[in-house]
């Protein structure tokens, strides 16, 4: 399963969470689309779960769906795709790590730039 985040722009863009179902019922078998979360923003993001093989086809079936459901509802004309990927979720665990060890938290040390380790 991969979550997806399709984060929308356009002149008065507002999603409401009822607009999640909407988005289901335009996926096809092939999307592999399991669940939809709106998020009203701002800025107005879609979380899709996907049960793609891969990362690629996830982000482009969660691209396709997005898309296709707004060319299907007039009110959101002019309201486009701005972001389509997945959340990255690098800083999260380092702010755990600097937590958790008074020493730094960086997930890897970066190499010496003076040693000969690169």
């Amino acid at each position: 399963m991969r979550l997806v985040h399709v984060r929308l722009d356009g002149p008065h863009v507002h999603i409401e969470p009822e607009f999640s179902s909407f988005i289901m019922s335009c996926a096809t078998d092939e999307d592999r689309l399991e669940h939809v979360m709106v998020h009203a923003g701002p800025p107005p993001t879609v979380g899709l779960f996907l049960a793609a093989e891969s990362l690629e086809r996830a982000e482009r079936a969660a691209c396709g769906v997005v898309r296709r459901a707004l060319d299907r509802r007039p009110e959101f004309a002019g309201t486009s795709v701005v972001f389509c990927g997945t959340p990255f979720l690098e800083p999260y665990y380092e702010q755990l790590l600097a937590s958790a060890s008074p020493g730094g938290g960086l997930l890897m040390t970066p190499p010496d730039q003076d040693s000969a380790e690169r």
